[in-house]
């Protein structure tokens, strides 16, 4: 298959990424040697792994197979993440506006660097917004307060000059 080899080192040179990078956002277990394996069409890839090829260089797995000249994947996400084929319909997303920490424990799988998250980093990703807001009104009500001492209160025999 050297137009997959091809097209995964063309593909990664656009975006500047050197093999171990590219084998790092594929998983812990690609290494630069697999890459190049791959690249040079000594060895070819998985199913799965041309998947998580798909969607870590952005276009779709026929792309890389040599079945369509049109590298762009068949489905982006409201959010902007790619994929082959859409795992959730997020046509509910459009037009809406969601509490975070309940988006985040809404069941949808959410990703980071192409690793999903756990129920314990929800939770704490959750406590770390939660904190962080609570901060925030904490920040905003002491400005006020600031605000409020600043000003002069003139009572009626006052005048200011």
């Amino acid at each position: 298959m050297l137009v997959l080899g091809e097209r995964i080192k063309n593909t990664r040179i656009s975006k500047e990424w050197t093999q171990e990078e590219l084998g790092k956002k594929i998983s812990v277990n690609t290494t630069k040697h697999v890459i190049s394996s791959w690249e040079r069409g000594k060895s070819n890839p998985d199913p799965s792994q041309i998947y998580a090829l798909a969607n870590t260089l952005e276009v779709s797995s026929d792309y890389l197979l040599g079945l369509s000249n049109f590298p762009e994947p068949h489905f982006r996400d409201p959010f902007g993440q790619l994929s082959t084929f859409p795992q959730i319909d997020y046509a509910f997303v459009k037009g809406t506006s969601w509490d975070l920490p309940k988006l985040i424990d809404s069941g949808i799988s959410l990703f980071v660097e192409n690793r999903e998250l756990s129920y314990k980093d929800k939770q704490m990703l959750t406590s770390v917004i939660e904190t962080i807001m609570k901060r925030m009104k904490e920040v905003e009500d002491e400005i006020k307060d600031e605000m409020f001492n600043v000003i002069p209160i003139l009572d009626e025999d006052s005048s200011i000059l």
